[in-house]
């Protein structure tokens, strides 16, 4: 009996730790699982909705852009299929306050701040409501707990009530963001927008909510792990291009864009002086980036000197650029001496075609 309470002794003081880590690495692991959904579900919500972030011709697609709080206009809830076809989303039980367009009459401050919108009643082509909606996201600090920076996210469709997507959220004071914007300029080149520029909202001046083309969302779940006694974070990154971007440019045009100021003609040669292409290069015209803002694309010409015909050659789209650069590698293949040309459109009509400041000779 005593060989056997020994050996039973034995077998019980190496089984207990086995047991005890086993259930701290299963604590642990149910702790971090339920950090990181909590992150990818916050996360998940909002990507669903953003992906599809557009609206009717006029109607801007990002309507606020802040590190903590972001409004945009996307067709995702409708009530017929037959009255709105190009919803993603269809529940019969939905009213017309929540599946079409923001009415002015019932405009309202944006999330988080004093910003008033809708100032429009947005139309479609065929001069009906619009059926894009404006869906917001937004973080309130959460104070049911003593540990600061934890966030509760909500959402919110037109003015409408807002509804709970998750809790347990920190957002570190280091970072400083639960948003964040990416631009594209005029060559193509992605950059960031400094936490100190935002919020940007649609009717800025500087048309910067017309040239975003990206959002990140930064979401960090937490939970308490026993065993360090400490807090321990999950985050998540997901970046969302926004494909409509560029798509819902205003249609309200006034006059003819002015002659632009200036076109730059440079030749650009192969070391053995072969001719590699043709670098256009001229500044911003009024409209742009300016009030009305309707300019949207410059187009490029060419033709023979002396012709009285311009022939287009390309274009490139307006964005609030102050200078443009276009490469012509489409070289003419009858020989002579040709002129370059540059006008401005807007939404309607173009300006003239200002000439370049130089002619080239192809052999």
């Amino acid at each position: 009996m005593i060989f056997a309470v020994s050996l039973t002794a034995l077998v019980f003081s190496i089984a207990v730790p086995f047991f005890r880590a086993q259930t701290r690495a299963m604590d642990a692991g149910a702790g971090r699982f339920d950090a990181f959904q909590a992150a990818r579900y916050a996360v998940a919500r909002i990507e669903a909705d953003l992906r599809l972030a557009s609206g009717e011709i006029g109607q801007p697609l990002i309507v606020q852009a802040a590190p903590f709080a972001i409004a945009f206009n996307a067709n995702r809830l409708g009530r017929d299929i037959t009255y709105d076809p190009n919803a993603s989303y269809y529940d019969a039980a939905l009213d017309t306050l929540t599946s079409r367009r923001w009415l002015v009459a019932r405009a309202a401050a944006l999330p988080n701040s004093s910003k008033t919108y809708p100032t429009v009643n947005y139309l479609n082509p065929s001069g009906g409501p619009s059926q894009a909606e404006t869906i917001q996201y937004f973080l309130h600090a959460d104070t049911s707990g003593s540990q600061v920076g934890m966030y509760v996210l909500y959402r919110k469709v037109n003015d409408r009530d807002s509804t709970l997507v998750t809790r347990n959220l920190y957002v570190p004071a280091s970072t400083g963001y639960f948003f964040r914007y990416f631009t594209t300029n005029a060559s193509g080149t992605t950059s960031a927008i400094a936490n100190g520029s935002l919020p940007v909202y649609w009717d800025d001046s500087l048309s910067r909510a017309d040239s975003i083309t990206g959002v990140e969302v930064r979401a960090t779940g937490q939970y308490w792990d026993r065993q360090l006694r400490g807090n321990v974070l999950r985050d998540l990154f997901v970046t969302v291009k926004l494909r409509n971007a560029f798509r819902t440019l205003a249609v309200r045009c006034g006059a003819a864009p002015p002659l632009p100021d200036s076109l730059g003609v440079t030749v650009e040669t192969a070391p053995a002086g072969a001719k590699l292409d043709v670098r256009l290069d001229w500044t911003a015209v009024a409209g742009d980036s300016t009030a009305p803002r309707d300019v949207r694309q410059y187009v490029l010409y060419r033709r023979l000197n002396g012709a009285a015909l311009w022939t287009p050659i390309g274009d490139k789209p307006a964005r609030g650029a102050s200078t443009y650069r276009y490469l012509d590698f489409s070289l003419p293949v009858t020989a002579g001496t040709y002129q370059y040309g540059l006008a401005a459109r807007d939404c309607g009509t173009q300006s003239a075609v200002r000439a370049g400041t130089a002619t080239v000779t192809f052999p």
